[in-house]
């Protein structure tokens, strides 16, 4: 199968405007597996011109460029040996002139009807971020993962859109945010420089993250993501007013009414503890480890 995108491509990024709906920037590290399946689903319906579509590969030691140039020629790829999602991500801003800007993780899959709807609020200037819901794929996932994310989804913050994994932000909202700093939690950091009335949750862009098959790999993504949010509180990037008892209270009380849930309740409370011990254990939240679930990323 052959796949197509309908911008111009530059050596390193794009910097013509003109006729372009929004800039799309896609850090990959080693995402071979996956990278096609991104940018299929992201290009699916696309017009001539809509989308210009930047993969930074960073650190990468597999086909991931390669892939991209042969099947994706139009989109531009920007290569790199330093393995930083962060560092990525900056250099794709730089030279950069689109707006608004898309920021998407090579493994999660969105349609080019999410796209339009995400930067939607944007354009019209309603917002100067926006995020959209994450659908999350379990059905090659073990009984323990599954049994996670049926309790996870009731999370609160959810209820308003999931900002991770994707989100969009505008001219002005590029300006404030300057560039990326060196953490493990960019979607969080993001977030955080912007007001609750500055974000728009779009209800009609949908993207997909595909769950861990095993649990180990639920472990490791988990552990990254509280990590990342324990580091950007020291560095006082984040409020250290959310509280994790609490919001784990809220979706205690939200599954009790459900029968059905507790013993996935049990499950999920069980692993979202041992997450938690294995980041205290980990020391002084000094490791700069990338945890990644590799088995979702495995051919099928």
């Amino acid at each position: 199968m052959s796949y197509y995108l309908n911008t111009s491509s530059r050596a390193k990024c794009h910097n013509d405007s003109s006729g372009v709906r929004a800039a799309i920037v896609i850090p990959a590290h080693n995402e071979a597996n996956v990278i096609r399946r991104c940018l299929a689903s992201v290009l699916q319906s696309a017009n001539q011109g809509e989308f210009a579509i930047t993969v930074v590969c960073n650190g990468c030691t597999d086909d991931t460029a390669a892939i991209v140039r042969r099947y994706f020629p139009r989109v531009a790829v920007i290569e790199t040996a330093v393995a930083s999602k962060t560092h990525a991500l900056n250099l794709a801003d730089s030279g950069q002139k689109i707006y608004p800007r898309i920021y998407l993780d090579a493994d999660l899959e969105v349609t080019t009807s999410s796209l339009r709807s995400l930067i939607e609020p944007l354009l019209n200037k309603e917002a100067l971020v926006s995020c959209g819901k994450m659908y999350v794929y379990t059905q090659s996932s073990s009984y323990a993962v599954k049994a996670f994310y049926s309790i996870w989804q009731h999370n609160q913050y959810l209820s308003s859109g999931k900002f991770g994994g994707i989100f969009a932000i505008s001219e002005k909202g590029v300006e404030r945010l300057g560039a990326f700093p060196d953490v493990t939690n960019d979607d969080e950091y993001v977030k955080q420089l912007f007001e609750s009335h500055e974000r728009a949750h779009v209800d009609n862009c949908v993207f997909q993250m595909s769950a861990p098959h095993n649990l180990s790999g639920l472990v490791k993504i988990r552990t990254r993501a509280i990590r990342g949010t324990v580091e950007l509180q020291k560095l006082g990037y984040a409020s250290r007013n959310s509280s994790a008892a609490g919001s784990l209270t809220k979706v205690v009380k939200k599954v009790l009414v459900q029968p059905s849930l507790w013993f996935p309740l049990v499950i999920y409370i069980a692993i979202s503890m041992w997450v938690r011990v294995k980041v205290l254990l980990v020391g002084k939240y000094s490791s700069r480890t990338w945890e990644r679930d590799e088995s979702s990323r495995e051919l099928v």
